[in-house]
């Protein structure tokens, strides 16, 4: 008995030793080393950004794929000038599609590059610029929406797409235009939705209390989400409404409708 206990004991010794000295010859950058220098210079620049009037505008909207980033610098001067700006963009599951871009000064300013986002799905982005003796850095989580097949053609009337999450979602409302207190058909169409539970409309005025008003949506044969509701009419004439496709584990969708009548 105790040679067994002896050799599950050396053989426990063995397994942690091993495991220091991998975890010390390792690196996985989820722990910086140099918290407390590293947090030291990111105050001592957005002091820096700061008295210079650094401002910097990114794009709000991100798609997979091949796509042009765009980022305008300014400072209390004006359009910053002259400055190199490299954008790096990483994927938080792994490193095997990260990409390195620099971007070139288009107009005063304006600085631009086209990039390769592989797959929807959330990025971790990271800007840094350098003017000579003025850096700055900038550090942001985007969302690449899936691939528009359709882009830059027109949508039929009463259609709509957007996005909830990193999941696709086209809404169609008929008869178009819609109107208050009339049975109207709605379709939603989720492209490799794998979910288990259908997706749901929420109907709502915003500013104004009209109690619940859900459109439940069942599948179809071809795969697209069908169901009927209705917009009620507001007392104070408002024809204003907001259609939220809510899509389990994805989160929503938000459509704003214009009544007819």
């Amino acid at each position: 008995m105790r040679r067994v206990a002896a050799g599950i004991f050396a053989g426990f010794a063995v397994l942690l030793a091993v495991t220091i000295v991998v975890a010390r010859r390792s690196h996985e950058g989820l722990v910086e080393r140099d918290y407390y220098e590293s947090a030291t210079n990111e105050f001592a620049g957005r002091e820096e950004e700061a008295r210079a009037g650094f401002r910097v505008t990114l794009p709000d909207r991100y798609r997979a794929g091949e796509s042009r980033f765009t980022a305008l610098l300014e400072t209390g001067e004006g359009p910053l000038r002259g400055a190199r700006a490299t954008l790096e963009t990483m994927r938080p599951s792994g490193t095997g599609e990260d990409g390195t871009y620099e971007l070139r000064e288009e107009s005063p300013g304006r600085y631009a590059a086209d990039i390769l986002l592989p797959r929807p799905g959330r990025w971790m982005l990271s800007l840094a610029v350098d003017a000579g003796r003025f850096r700055a850095r900038r550090r942001w989580t985007a969302v690449a929406l899936p691939e528009d097949p359709a882009a830059g053609k027109p949508l039929p009337a009463g259609t709509f797409r957007s996005a909830a999450g990193a999941q696709e979602v086209t809404l169609s409302i008929s008869p178009w235009p819609p109107r208050a207190m009339r049975e109207l058909s709605f379709a939603v169409e989720l492209p490799g939705y794998p979910g288990a539970s259908p997706p749901l409309v929420d109907l709502s005025m915003p500013g104004m209390e009209m109690g619940r008003n859900r459109v439940f949506l069942a599948r179809d044969q071809d795969g697209i989400y069908r169901g009927t509701g209705t917009f009620v009419r507001c007392a104070s004439g408002g024809k204003g409404w907001e259609a939220a496709v809510a899509v389990p584990e994805r989160g929503k969708a938000v459509f704003r409708i214009e009544l007819a009548d």
